[in-house]
């Protein structure tokens, strides 16, 4: 069976951008991963858009604003993956970021981290 994969989303008022970004979550090409998404005390529309999410298996966990390294700290509590993958609530993964970087990760056994290139997005 291949390794589970927790993407985890730290969410503070980031209602804006969530939807494309939960999309891209869920649109991974890796076949098992589980997506875990902290609102840390928004008040904007984040949690009722991620609750439209939960059909798709989204497990989202409210907890008061403590800040972004606390919500990555809560989900890694939550998760059940193998691997984890970080996703700030207002960025984007190719969908097949997850499967490349698994396939040289699992082809190299040991302690490894991968990484990838990256690049911004500028809205007006």
């Amino acid at each position: 069976m291949p390794p589970l994969v927790s993407i985890i989303i730290p969410c503070f008022n980031a209602a804006r951008w969530l939807e494309a970004t939960l999309d891209s979550a869920f649109t991974q090409t890796w076949p098992r991963k589980e997506v875990i998404l902290i609102d840390d005390g928004s008040t904007d529309d984040s949690a009722a858009v991620a609750r439209r999410f939960e059909p798709r298996g989204l497990r989202v966990l409210p907890q008061p604003n403590r800040g972004a390294a606390a919500a990555r700290n809560a989900g890694l509590q939550a998760a059940r993956g193998d691997y984890v993958q970080f996703l700030d609530a207002d960025d984007l993964l190719a969908p097949d970021k997850i499967s490349r970087q698994l396939a040289l990760l699992l082809n190299e056994p040991g302690d490894d981290i991968a990484a990838g290139p990256w690049g911004t997005f500028h809205d007006d």
